[in-house]
């Protein structure tokens, strides 16, 4: 019994990792089917359509409540929503005329959890001719009412070269 009590309050410890904390877990249960790779990429797709339709309830209703992320139009880090917000609004403001995936990559990490990576053509019509390309890393994450909001966002132009 001992030995037990000592694994369990093993399992509940926070172990530093690299300066950050981080609450160790045991893994997921054995019956946890992961999402397929399709299926993450339908859940992209759909909000690859929200982007494009530069309607900001559509973006906004994207990203989950406790959204962090950087964007590629501010320096920070955003984690409150009320500035990711903003952040959103501003861009479905923009005079985005197309936004076009060049490259996507779906990584399945478990049964609630998926990372899509990709490059984006950006054109707009306030800035014709001067087109951006973006790398954006989101990560999904499986909410308790089945949705699949992004929990994590990093968007940032690529590196002239």
């Amino acid at each position: 019994m001992k030995h037990r009590i000592g694994l369990l309050a093993l399992a509940a410890t926070t172990v530093a990792v690299g300066g950050c904390q981080k609450a160790a877990t045991a893994p997921a249960a054995a019956t946890a089917t992961a999402i397929s790779e399709a299926e993450a990429g339908k859940i992209d797709d759909a909000a690859e359509a929200a982007w494009a339709s530069m309607d900001a309830a559509k973006i906004k209703a994207v990203y989950g409540a406790n959204i962090v992320g950087f964007d590629g139009s501010t320096p920070g880090l955003a984690h409150d929503r009320a500035a990711w917000d903003k952040l959103q609004d501003v861009f479905a403001a923009a005079k985005i005329d197309k936004i076009e995936q060049k490259d996507r990559v779906i990584q399945v990490l478990d049964a609630d959890t998926f990372v899509v990576s990709g490059v984006f053509d950006v054109t707009s019509s306030a800035s014709p001719g001067n087109a951006v390309t973006l790398r954006c890393t989101d990560v999904f994450q499986k909410a308790a009412d089945g949705t699949w909001p992004v929990v994590n966002e990093h968007c940032s132009n690529t590196p002239k070269g």
